[in-house]
């Protein structure tokens, strides 16, 4: 049987794990956006990579770029994943197509993909902020 007690203090867990700051959430969603990332690169390398002298400028599996924050730049709590201004149209070309190129699909593909992995390094940071905050037993 469950004393009063410690309902009082499974609520209490409770509250604290649902209670995060902007920041936290960031953390969570951030883990998730290196996955991604990660996964992005890859993919592209193993698809679209072509053995070329680039110069300064980077291969487009080199350019994905992720950060802690929305796209304005404010931190809220959720994390972009993407390129940067000078490549995002050659990757919406590859993904999309144009009337040249066949598109990929590779965005939803990898995404999709990867989603069970994006969801485990969401959940193991989500772990390590609850245990930071003595939260047990959610």
């Amino acid at each position: 049987m469950v004393s009063i007690v410690d309902l009082g203090d499974w609520a209490d867990n409770l509250e604290k794990a649902y209670k995060l700051s902007a920041a936290e959430q960031a953390k969570i969603t951030k883990a998730g956006a290196d996955v991604l990332k990660k996964n992005i690169a890859e993919y592209l390398r193993s698809h679209h990579y072509y053995n070329r002298k680039t110069g300064d400028d980077p291969h487009l599996a080199d350019s994905v770029i992720d950060e802690a924050t929305n796209i304005s730049g404010e931190t809220d709590g959720t994390s972009i994943v993407g390129f940067s201004n000078k490549k995002a149209y050659i990757a919406r070309f590859l993904n999309d197509g144009t009337k040249f190129i066949k598109g990929d699909d590779y965005l939803d593909k990898v995404r999709n993909a990867c989603l069970n992995e994006i969801f485990k390094a969401e959940n193991a940071e989500y772990q390590k902020i609850l245990k930071k905050k003595g939260v047990s037993g959610v």
